[in-house]
């Protein structure tokens, strides 16, 4: 995807605002009118060769259940939509997101908007029903994590698979108010209080699609 003037406007502006809170949290949910967009600019394209390799990782089998939490702009709920899933269970709370997903899926009878939390979905997903749940560079604003990673396994059938992609160098220099799990580490601790992990460190050919790829596989009870 080749930038556009308005594209590199866009990483002039964030090169100079970076490390700040507002940043920062419009990474997270994007809001600003002016910040929010060019956040939105740069997911777009800063995770275009990411994105296709996480799913392909994810391994998205016919009639799966899956779950996307922080769908965004909907670019990972195309890819799995390639793979014929039975569901997708798209999580978002960005209200300028909301508004992307819904004018690109609002009429595919396989996907299903939500505009809540993820770590609350007991209104809408049932226990043990997914077989698939992907998290791309969303796992630093999730706080308090255990919240989120027990609702995960209460929805994950047994030996189902979780993948969490971070690109935790660049997010370790983000403003840890916002960007909250950026210790690889000290996640994986984490994680192994729930579930059989195995990490590898991925790189696709350029700075910004270097990633770590991180496999969750549910405990059985």
């Amino acid at each position: 995807m080749e930038k556009s003037i308005i594209d590199h406007i866009a990483i002039f502006i964030f090169r100079k605002l970076q490390y700040t809170k507002l940043i920062a949290a419009n990474m997270r949910q994007p809001k600003h009118f002016l910040i929010g967009n060019i956040t939105k600019r740069l997911m777009r394209f800063g995770n275009l060769a990411m994105i296709p390799d996480c799913v392909e990782r994810l391994n998205v089998n016919h009639d799966d259940v899956v779950v996307e939490v922080g769908s965004g702009n909907g670019q990972a709920v195309d890819e799995i939509l390639l793979k014929d899933p039975q569901k997708v269970f798209a999580f978002e709370i960005s209200k300028t997101f909301l508004a992307d997903l819904r004018s690109k899926f609002s009429n595919n009878p396989k996907v299903k908007i939500l505009d809540q939390d993820a770590k609350q979905s007991e209104n809408v997903i049932a226990a043990k029903s997914v077989d698939k749940i992907l998290l791309i560079n969303v796992i630093y604003f999730l706080s308090p994590l255990d919240d989120y990673l027990l609702e995960f396994k209460r929805i994950l059938k047994t030996e189902g698979s979780i993948l969490i992609a971070g690109k935790f160098g660049p997010a370790s220099q983000m403003d840890q108010s916002v960007f909250t799990n950026t210790n690889v580490e000290e996640l994986v601790a984490n994680l192994e209080n729930y579930f059989s992990v195995t990490s590898e460190f991925v790189d696709l050919g350029s700075p910004i699609s270097r990633y770590n790829s991180i496999t969750l596989t549910n405990k059985s009870e």
